[in-house]
């Protein structure tokens, strides 16, 4: 009786789903009042808006902003150098919180650990040496230009061009290379304080950065002897 009856139920909820999925596909009529849809199309809108768009004039606008957007940056005040003078830049920084990564443990697995704790004095130089040198320039001073673009002529690999002011994207236009804006760290980090001036790492002072700013009138042959 028992199976009668659970095969009874499982019958009537057949046929209730079928009753459903029939009802779906038909008009079922209308219960209470209805009004058109006021609001538009949003679809329709959008394609309204875009077809009355000149595109033309956007792609034109767009395209002036990324040619003239290197012009737009503004410019660092840093003096230009009155006097050629040397100084070396101690990179060492020290940690505020415990440095920590996967060391490996003596049975060959890896655990979670310090390796440099809170208070420890570091220079980065000691893990990586950089091996190209900076120019730093300021673009409004024509001679400084030049120098630029003459001394990257002719170290065109292992020396990079820091803009200080002006349009760096002309310049890297003319030079067909890249060319930077310079940064704060430039000067907290760097130690750059005068234009031009050189800047890197020389074996003989492998933990130190070195730095050079060199006074008008600027000579090629000058700045290049300082390069490694």
């Amino acid at each position: 009786m028992e199976i009668v009856v659970q095969y009874s139920k499982i019958a009537a909820l057949t046929v209730a789903l079928s009753s459903t999925a029939l009802a779906a596909d038909q008009d079922l009529g209308t219960l209470g009042p209805t009004w058109e849809i006021g609001e538009p199309d949003m679809r329709l809108a959008i394609v309204a808006e875009a077809h009355g768009v000149d595109w033309d004039s956007v792609h034109e606008h767009l395209a002036g902003q990324a040619q003239t957007h290197t012009n737009d940056i503004p410019d660092w005040y840093v003096p230009v150098a009155e006097h050629t003078e040397t100084h070396f830049v101690d990179p060492s920084y020290t940690l505020q919180e415990d440095i920590e990564a996967l060391k490996r443990q003596p049975d060959g697995t890896y655990q979670w650990g310090t390796i440099y704790e809170a208070g420890t004095k570091v220079n980065p130089l000691d893990k990586v040496r950089p091996q190209n040198w900076l120019l730093v320039v300021d673009l409004r001073v024509d001679r400084q230009r030049e120098l630029a673009v003459e001394l990257k002529k002719l170290h065109p690999v292992n020396l990079t061009v820091i803009v200080t002011a002006g349009d760096p994207g002309d310049l890297a236009a003319d030079l067909g290379r890249a060319v930077y804006f310079a940064e704060e760290w430039h000067f907290d980090r760097l130690g750059i304080t005068h234009t031009p001036s050189l800047a890197g790492v020389r074996d003989s002072r492998p933990d130190a950065i070195e730095v050079t700013h060199f006074a008008y009138p600027y000579d090629v042959e000058t700045l290049e002897a300082h390069l490694p």
